[in-house]
């Protein structure tokens, strides 16, 4: 049976039975997606989207509006961000929908979206799971509310050789095929390398020709060496060579090879994985050219094809693509894609590194517009499309909520892993906005010249551990040690730090150490916290006074804790104690490598012992690998709000006032509600214990759909008429505080 991955409304009200049973009423967090984020005196536009580190780019019509829309697939934490396109002709114009993320299958490593059916509707290929080093297909569709939705077609793409049963069609894990139609018959093949690399397999599609139309996939391996090249590990590509493959272990060397005839290199060669490719026809003559990435250089190379549709050779070659512009030079292991960025009818290339490690993912989006008629010639525009207008930190984003500036506005502290072929910074932004609206502005990248330490990592925490009345700083880093530094602001000017002591208390939990100053055991004085990268906590407990403290004594393995998934042997623990809204007892977050969230409860009875794990994906939170959490009330409602990055150098700030359970009926800071009808068809009723002034309605994404002015009742009704079909979350306020709850518009 084929698997659906839209349901209409009485599916998802099943499924949500389910989240009741497991959830027993979990607190359901949204994005702010608007919180405005200022660079100079201009907002950025997609702030906390949270970042890109190895994008993939496809074009599909998300809401079946007959645009083309953006769908970026993130190898870094194998993260979906779907954008909806404004369509104005000649501008990049896409803003960020993750409502139609859900719709999307579970996918690993790789995601092209293309129509190989003909029906006009985006499909995925992806990496095969769980088999790897295959494609699986999902055929798309459109469901009632026209939002594309995916069911499996396949699996696991087959070729059938010349003997025996259908075989695999390999794809390596780390490389990324060309899928298109190669041969102009109607139907869509693949070229890939082959096993250990080096030469292009062309696995031909006769669907067509056995009668089957363009739905359906009959592959044969019908040039296992196409366009005549062998990839090395060095550039140039060898052209001409000669198939069946060469003779193994002659070295990769031009020079050390006997058949070198005019730049042609026959035979030799050390073969590898590692290569992406795109093909297309480049200059309109019927047959395709292919632009090849390799993950042993840093430049893309074009490859024009000599030959015909039924005889590909690629008869010359571009090393630094496009070599007439600005050259690709992505830091590294380099991948192209085609498609129309730009409304202008005209497909453009995209560029990005596809290392999750050690790439330069700040350059991690190149854009380059396609300005050519007959032949294709591009124009560089950007190596940071979407990216300069995110907050994105390269490697890592290690989010604190505090007070640099001492004026009553909490202000956020970014911390990373590091730069490309750099040290890690921690950058500053300032709220510049109220106590109720919040508006940050990013002062700088580098707060206090931090870099100048030579260190990874980083990691602040802030507290006042002298009594005098202004916080000091605890850096954590990729050494496991604690530097202090000593706050000389006194409390009422801005904060200024020094550094006093390197080596604070020779505490050394291992590596990557990330400190919280918190008083865990309610004794009035700060006490420290600390993450590791094995996944386990560590408790300083402050034996000394308010003024003097000492933690001399660190307790490891605090409370059992430990935030490694299964076949991992590290986990990258980031903790956050917090009272969420209306507790009066700790809840303890613990950011990880694998990217979830664990919730655990039972702390101040229990210091010795086994923390209580409540939750091992806290509020079905899924920000992206190495995930980091910090809370504050950065807009005093009463209610804090979560701030979250990943792996891929960006965060997100998420609203804690709408907590929810599925009952319909709840109590949370003593509120008391009713909804009826539930569900709901134009009008709902609600009754609540509370004097209401203010009412919103947001989707399943957190955003605003709609809002209503109450006049101080707790009696009214609302007009919904106008939603469309779906579940939906109302948040009420009164003069102290917010409150949400579920219900379904039919």
């Amino acid at each position: 049976m084929k698997k659906n991955y839209c349901s209409p409304v009485l599916i998802a009200l099943c499924i949500l039975s389910f989240v009741l049973i497991d959830k027993k009423g979990q607190a359901q967090y949204f994005p702010n997606y608007e919180l405005p984020l200022l660079k100079g005196t201009v907002p950025y536009k997609m702030p906390w989207v949270g970042g890109l580190n190895n994008p993939q780019f496809s074009a599909a019509d998300l809401n079946e509006d007959g645009i083309k829309d953006l769908v970026i697939f993130d190898r870094t934490g194998n993260k979906l961000l779907t954008f909806l396109n404004g369509g104005t002709p000649n501008t990049v114009d896409y803003s960020y929908a993750p409502q139609y993320e859900k719709n999307f299958p579970v996918m690993e490593n790789w995601c092209l979206l293309l129509d190989f059916n003909c029906d006009g509707i985006e499909d995925i290929f992806t990496e095969a799971r769980p088999i790897p080093s295959g494609i699986s297909v999902y055929k798309g569709y459109y469901n009632s509310d026209s939002e594309l939705c995916f069911t499996t077609y396949t699996k696991l793409i087959k070729f059938h050789p010349t003997t025996g049963s259908p075989l695999n069609l390999f794809v390596s894990a780390v490389d990324i095929p060309a899928i298109v139609d190669v041969d102009n018959d109607n139907d869509i093949d693949i070229l890939t390398f082959e096993q250990s690399g080096g030469y292009i397999g062309m696995y031909e599609n006769f669907s067509q020709q056995l009668g089957y139309g363009c739905d359906s996939f009959y592959y044969e391996l019908s040039d296992p060496c196409w366009g005549d090249i062998f990839e090395g590990v060095q550039l140039p590509k060898w052209l001409n060579q000669p198939c069946p493959f060469r003779l193994e272990g002659i070295a990769d060397n031009p020079e050390n090879n006997s058949d070198n005839i005019n730049g042609s290199y026959r035979g030799g060669g050390t073969r590898h994985t590692g290569s992406c490719e795109v093909a297309y026809d480049s200059d309109n003559d019927g047959d395709k050219e292919i632009i090849i990435g390799d993950i042993s250089y840093d430049e893309l190379v074009f490859l024009h094809n000599g030959g015909n549709t039924l005889n590909s050779i690629l008869a010359w070659q571009d090393t630094s693509y496009p070599s007439y512009s600005i050259p690709s030079h992505i830091s590294f292991f380099p991948c192209a894609y085609h498609l129309d960025m730009d409304n202008d009818g005209k497909k453009d290339l995209m560029g990005a590194p596809n290392s999750e490690y050690g790439s330069n993912v700040l350059a991690c989006s190149w854009f380059y517009k396609e300005i050519g008629t007959d032949t294709s010639i591009l124009s560089y525009q950007t190596d940071s499309l979407f990216t300069s207008e995110m907050v994105d930190l390269n490697e890592g984003c290690n989010p604190v909520f505090t007070d640099i500036n001492n004026d009553g506005l909490t202000d956020i502290l970014i911390s990373n892993r590091k730069y490309f072929n750099d040290y890690s910074r921690i950058s500053y932004l300032e709220n510049v906005g109220s106590d109720t609206v919040p508006q940050f502005k990013l002062i700088t990248r580098d707060w206090m010249n931090l870099s100048t330490l030579h260190l990874q990592g980083l990691y602040p925490a802030l507290g006042d551990l002298d009594g005098d009345g202004a916080d000091e700083m605890l850096l954590g880093n990729e050494n496991g040690n604690l530097l202090y530094f000593e706050n000389t602001g006194g409390g009422v000017s801005p904060d200024n730090f020094v550094l006093s002591n390197p080596n604070y208390f020779s505490i050394d939990v291992g590596s990557y150490s990330t400190p919280q100053i918190v008083d865990v055991n309610g004794d009035g004085k700060l006490d420290i916290v600390i993450g590791e990268q094995t996944g386990q906590l560590n408790y300083c407990r402050n034996n000394g006074t308010t003024t003097s403290a000492d933690f001399s004594a660190v307790q490891s393995s605090f409370g059992n804790v430990l935030v490694q998934v299964s076949g991992s042997s590290v986990g990258f623990s980031v903790p956050c104690l917090v009272k969420l809204n209306g507790q009066t007892t700790w809840t303890l977050l613990v950011g990880c490598e694998s990217g979830i969230i664990f919730q655990y409860d039972s702390i101040e009875s229990n210091i010795a012992g086994t923390f209580h794990l409540q939750d091992s994906s806290f509020a079905d939170l899924h920000p992206g690998t190495f995930s980091s959490i910090s809370a504050a009330d950065i807009n005093s409602d009463g209610s804090l709000e979560l701030i979250i990055g990943n792996y891929r150098g960006g965060c997100t700030i998420y609203d804690t006032s709408s907590l929810h359970n599925y009952g319909g009926i709840n109590s949370v800071e003593e509120w008391s509600v009713n909804l009826f009808p539930n569900p709901a068809s134009n009008y709902l009723s609600i009754l609540s214990n509370k004097e209401i002034n203010h009412a919103e309605v947001l989707d399943l994404l957190g955003r605003k759909v709609e809002e209503y002015s109450i006049n101080n009742s707790k009696e009214f009704t609302l007009n919904v008429n106008q939603l469309s079909s779906s579940i939906y979350f109302v948040r009420l306020r009164s003069k102290q505080n917010s409150y949400s709850i579920k219900f379904v518009k039919l």
